[in-house]
């Protein structure tokens, strides 16, 4: 389980948000895949979020993941 703010990673050339990366308080980021929930968060841009799935680590050290569950939470919780 990951937490962190929903942040646009992302934008067409008309400037809306086609992507976004969930960046932890540890100052982590996590590019979401944009199937199935991950389609989701792309309406909860600068929401905190807690988040469960697959985490993957590119060579690069980059870290992709696959959302297999979420939830909206208030900044002032835990």
């Amino acid at each position: 389980m990951i937490e962190g703010v929903v942040i646009p990673a992302s934008w067409d050339e008309n400037g809306i948000i086609k992507g976004v990366s969930l960046h932890t308080f540890d100052e982590k980021e996590y590019r979401v895949q944009l199937n199935g929930l991950g389609q989701e968060l792309l309406e909860l841009v600068h929401q905190k979020v807690e988040a469960t799935g697959k985490i993957r680590e590119g060579l690069d050290g980059s870290r992709q993941i696959v959302l297999s569950s979420y939830r909206k939470i208030a900044f002032d919780e835990r």
